[in-house]
C-alpha cells in the first residue's frame, strides 16, 4: 500500500503530532469537592422563613414538611473581597434535589460517593489561590415567588490549595446552617508539580524508555541513557569507536572489526602471517613477505 517511501514518513510524521496532541490538548487536573452532611434544625431559609411548611403559631417552629435541599457550587479566580455574582471562572455545578432538611453522607470524609461529589476539571496551570462558593437551596415549589428568596445558607471558603491525595475538611456554620464537606485538587494521570502542568508520560518504545517520579522528572530505565533515554548503552567494554548497539548489552561491530568487544580489526583477506592495527592492513610478521604474508 505504501509504495512511496516519502508517503511512510510523513504519514508517521502525522500520527506522531496526532499522540502529541491528544496528551497537550488533555485537561491537566481536577478540583473536587464532597460534599459531607447538612444540618438544618429548624427548616429555614437565609431570611428566616419556612422551607415549604407553616409556621406554627403556639411554639413559632416550622411544620413538618421539610425542605427539598440542593446545591449551586461557582469555583472563581481568588478574590479578597468575594462577589457572588458575575462569572465562575474555573466552573459552576448545581445538584438535584438530595434530601431534606439535615442529612449526612454515610462513610464520612474518607470515603467517595457519586452523590454530593462535584468535579472541576481545568485545562491551565492551576494557580493555586481560588475562591470557592457552595450555597444550599430548597427547590421552589410554589411557596415562594421569587427564587432568590430560597436560599437556605451560603459558604464562601476562599485560600490556597496544592495536589494531593489528603482532602481538607471544611465546615461552615451559622444561625441557620451548618455546612461540611472535603474539597481536594488532584493532577490528571501524567501531569506533576503544584500546578499541574509539568507533563511526563512513562513510555518504553522507539521514542523513549523511562518512568517518571512523583515531580514529573524523567528517570531512564536500566539500560538506557540520554535526555529522551532513547540512546542504548552497550555491553561494558565495548570499543565506543568501533562498537555500536541498538539494545542495551549489545556491542555489534563497524566494518572491519570484530571481537566481543569489537577490538580487534580484521585483516585483509587471505592474509596468513600478517597482523594488522586498522582494518584490511596485512602487516607481515619477522621472515614473512608478500602481499598477504605467504612468503617466506
Amino acid at each position: 500500500m505504501w509504495s512511496n517511501p516519502g508517503t511512510v514518513q510523513r504519514f508517521s510524521l502525522v500520527c506522531l503530532l496526532l499522540t502529541l496532541c491528544v496528551e497537550v490538548c488533555r485537561c491537566s487536573g481536577y478540583f473536587e469537592l464532597q460534599l459531607i452532611s447538612v444540618e438544618n434544625p429548624k427548616g429555614q431559609l437565609l431570611n428566616g422563613d419556612c422551607c415549604d411548611a407553616e409556621r406554627s403559631a403556639a411554639d413559632g417552629l416550622c411544620g413538618a414538611d421539610e425542605c427539598d435541599t440542593y446545591f449551586r457550587v461557582c469555583l472563581k479566580e481568588y478574590q479578597k473581597e468575594v462577589t457572588t455574582s458575575g462569572p465562575c471562572t474555573y466552573g459552576s455545578d448545581t445538584t438535584k434535589v438530595i434530601a431534606g432538611n439535615t442529612f449526612q453522607f454515610k462513610g464520612g470524609p474518607s470515603r467517595h460517593h457519586d452523590i454530593g461529589k462535584i468535579v472541576f476539571p481545568f485545562e491551565f496551570a492551576w494557580p493555586q489561590d481560588y475562591t470557592l462558593i457552595v450555597e444550599a437551596w430548597d427547590k421552589d415549589n410554589g411557596t415562594h415567588s421569587n427564587d432568590d428568596e430560597l436560599l437556605i445558607e451560603r459558604s464562601i471558603h476562599k485560600g490556597k490549595i496544592n495536589p494531593g491525595e489528603e482532602k481538607q475538611a471544611v465546615e461552615f456554620k451559622s444561625l441557620i446552617a451548618t455546612i461540611k464537606y472535603t474539597i481536594r485538587l488532584r493532577c490528571n494521570e501524567n501531569y506533576y508539580g503544584i500546578r499541574c502542568n509539568t507533563m511526563c508520560r512513562p513510555r518504553d518504545d522507539y521514542f523513549g524508555h523511562f518512568v517518571c517520579d512523583q515531580f514529573g522528572k524523567r528517570h531512564c530505565m536500566e539500560g538506557w541513557r540520554g535526555e529522551d533515554c532513547n540512546t542504548a548503552i552497550c555491553k561494558q567494554g565495548c570499543n565506543p569507536l568501533h562498537g555500536t548497539c541498538k539494545k542495551p548489552g549489545e556491542c555489534k561491530c563497524n566494518y572491519g572489526w570484530d571481537g566481543p568487544l569489537c577490538d580487534r580489526c580484521l585483516p585483509y583477506p587471505g592474509c596468513v602471517h600478517g597482523t594488522c592495527s586498522e582494518p584490511w592492513q596485512c602487516t607481515c610478521e619477522k621472515n614473512w613477505g608478500g602481499l598477504l604474508c605467504d612468503k617466506d
